[in-house]
């Protein structure tokens, strides 16, 4: 996998780590233009995470630990019941933020591509 810039990373980041606020506003009727398409990249990008879990509950297990990890800056080592180890738990994280990069049309190399095709 193709190591992130560390502006490009920070920033898909933070569009992450928003996303509970964007929800928020989205409910409440008061988003943006950006919100909408934030929101839905971010939750396009979880969904495409992971996909090496064949089962779909652990996936989906997987994906919510990798959310909440971003979200509330949570390392590895707080993170309960992981289900795979923290090198794995960590390429499935950046596997996410990229993905989310790639999306919002933050990686030359990704610009034009169609989205979600992954790493």
């Amino acid at each position: 996998m193709v190591k992130l810039d560390a502006d490009i990373k920070a920033i898909a980041r933070s569009i992450i780590q928003g996303n509970e606020k964007r929800k928020k506003r989205i409910k409440n009727g008061q988003a943006s233009a950006f919100d909408l398409q934030a929101a839905q990249v971010v939750d396009n990008a979880l969904r495409g995470t992971c996909g090496k879990i064949e089962s779909v509950r652990v996936r989906r297990q997987m994906q919510e630990k990798i959310y909440k990890s971003i979200v509330y800056n949570m390392p590895y080592e707080y993170i309960a019941d992981a289900l795979c180890g923290r090198r794995q738990f960590y390429e499935y994280r950046q596997e996410f933020i990229k993905r989310v990069a790639s999306a919002m049309d933050m990686l030359p190399e990704q610009k034009g591509q169609e989205h979600g095709n992954g790493n």
